[in-house]
């Protein structure tokens, strides 16, 4: 189990959990086949041995970059709050309370509609929350939103039941 699994609240379940678009990792990934491109072209030009010490210490480099983009970053969206995490060794989270919740608003570029990913704002009277390179964007959103009404009715249903904003009955004299 991970952290947010181990900090649920009591009666609190996982209802979606957004990922990263691979997008994230294109210049990563592309900088890593122009490495390999140079260091055919240095085993090419017999500098083996410098060509494959500049490839070693380049993808260590890649390899932290890619840790630094992903920095274990969850997005999950239970029947109480929207919860984001990043970190392996320091680790933030930040919670936002569905109740607290006035809008959620998707934005896409041309590219984030043709490969499905954008950015999700979360808006609330004090603040406003941007998770960015959200793969399914819309998915992400309409979970957010599934939650936040699951909560209005449940709590118009618990005010009905002790009684609360119901009409006073009309005694007859």
């Amino acid at each position: 189990m991970g952290y947010i699994e181990n900090n649920l609240l009591q009666g609190e379940e996982i209802k979606f959990e957004a990922n990263l678009h691979w997008l994230v990792y294109f210049w990563p990934i592309f900088l890593t086949v122009i490495a390999f491109v140079l260091f055919g072209f240095a085993v090419y030009m017999d500098y083996t041995s410098a060509g494959l010490i500049g490839l070693g210490v380049f993808l260590i480099i890649v390899l932290i970059w890619c840790l630094e983009i992903n920095g274990g970053k969850r997005y999950v969206v239970t029947t109480k709050r929207v919860i984001f995490k990043k970190g392996f060794i320091k680790r933030t989270s930040f919670d936002l309370m569905l109740h607290k919740c006035e809008g959620v608003m998707v934005e896409q570029s041309i590219l984030g509609r043709i490969l499905n990913y954008g950015t999700v704002v979360v808006t609330t009277g004090e603040a406003t929350n941007n998770y960015n390179y959200i793969r399914n964007p819309f998915g992400f959103s309409t979970a957010i939103n599934q939650q936040i009404d699951n909560n209005i009715h449940q709590s118009g249903n618990n005010q009905q039941s002790t009684g609360q904003n119901q009409p006073a009955s009309s005694q007859n004299p």
